[in-house]
């Protein structure tokens, strides 16, 4: 039999020490889903939280663990869990009156997907699971299909920051970035934002930064020796080529990344850097910024960045250097962005290249990210936006909701 008393207090036991915590606004969407799967007679499809390790999965968890009524929380890793099966952890839960099953670290249970799949077509029980390895939950989600419904948790924009450290909520639209006069305007209402903005560039994006400095490198750390190691099947010399190369971005002057230039520099094989390349992608550590049509494969040009500012700090700190403020605002750009879901490549090849192309609505708008000295030359008369700290950081307040089509005040 499964000690679940056991098992219940020692989730009680950690929900309460996070009792003063300010929720993630992704608690919001994951209760209402959970609330919405307790309310139907249908069967219960597995809800499955991806997301890179440090954006505060387990915390979400327990606090929806605490707050919705007859809750069973457990990690797949725990001595507890380890004596029995999820499948049969899952079924005494259920049987035992538990309406909501939550468990954490799935992806460490080495029969995780068949036993999930055999939970879904037993019990009609909403249940909630997550893991630190990103890749891995994506997986099983595909290899589940229908049975599960994969809700990625990324890390928190500017807005999200400010709110978890402040209990304050401000908003603005995308047209208030794009419009020079909305920004102006918006920035003169909201002083008190500005304050937040280089605080959070350097570390705002990742709860786990709350608690103590250098844990985002560790983390960064932990994804590349265990979760890339496990997942992938690598040696251990490949997978240190790949923390090299993060080395080597976070202090690089910025320009596009070049798989024969790096390969010639480290002394590797190409075919080893493409490989730690798409690990780190895999990963969520790096993102690729792509051409919108490139003539070929073969041709395309790419620019290879952080996923997040707070990563690329992180690694150039622990190389003892100060990271580009240029790579920062745009890896800023690029992640707040993608955040309201609009596309980004590289502009074609234009006489004087803009930095980024945004699919705003259907249109494609030019952006040069930078301070007082850029130009809009770079934009040869096309739609663009020459963005500043200061519209930066009103970017970092957009909500990702449907938004009117905006105006190019540029």
């Amino acid at each position: 039999m499964v000690d679940l008393d056991g098992m219940y207090r020692l989730a009680l036991e950690k929900s309460l020490a996070l009792k003063d915590f300010r929720k993630r606004l992704a608690y919001r969407k994951l209760k209402e889903e959970m609330e919405a799967l307790g309310r139907t007679g249908q069967r219960k499809t597995v809800l499955a939280m991806s997301g890179i390790r440090g954006v505060g999965k387990t915390t979400i968890m327990l606090q929806l663990f605490n707050e919705l009524k007859n809750s069973f929380y457990f990690s797949a890793d725990s001595m507890l869990a380890r004596t029995s099966t999820v499948y049969e952890i899952v079924e005494q839960a259920y049987r035992s009156g538990y309406e909501n099953v939550f468990i954490d670290e799935i992806h460490k249970y080495p029969r995780w997907i068949d036993e999930l799949k055999s939970i879904y077509d037993d019990f009609s029980v909403p249940v909630l699971v997550s893991g630190s390895s990103t890749a891995s939950i994506k997986k099983g989600c595909i290899s589940l299909g229908r049975r599960a419904l994969n809700i990625p948790l990324n890390p928190m924009t500017l807005g999200e920051f400010v709110y978890l450290k402040e209990g304050k909520e401000y908003t603005a639209t995308i047209e208030d970035v794009l419009d020079k006069k909305l920004a102006i305007e918006w920035m003169a209402g909201h002083r008190e934002t500005e304050k937040h903005y280089r605080e959070y560039t350097e570390y705002g994006g990742f709860p786990i930064h709350f608690q103590e400095r250098n844990t985002l490198f560790r983390t960064i750390k932990k994804m590349i020796y265990e979760d890339a190691l496990a997942e992938f099947n690598l040696s251990e010399k490949k997978v240190d080529i790949a923390e090299r190369l993060l080395g080597f971005m976070s202090v690089s002057k910025p320009g596009e990344f070049s798989f024969t230039s790096f390969s010639n520099t480290s002394g590797y094989g190409k075919s080893t850097v493409i490989e730690a390349v798409t690990l780190l992608t895999e990963l969520e550590i790096l993102v690729p910024v792509e051409e919108k049509s490139p003539q070929s494969k073969a041709k395309k040009s790419m620019k290879l960045m952080f996923s997040h500012p707070n990563i690329r700090s992180a690694v150039a700190e622990q190389m003892m250097k100060k990271p580009d403020t240029g790579w920062l605002r745009e890896e800023y750009f690029i992640f707040h962005m993608k955040e309201l879901g609009y596309p980004l490549f590289m502009p074609k090849k234009m006489k004087k290249n803009p930095d980024y192309e945004v699919d705003i609505d259907g249109k494609g708008v030019l952006f040069e990210i930078g301070g007082e000295s850029k130009t809009r030359k770079q934009f040869m008369g096309r739609d663009g936006v020459v963005i500043d700290d200061e519209r930066l950081i009103v970017l970092g307040f957009v909500q990702k909701t449907d938004q009117k089509q905006p105006k190019m005040v540029g």
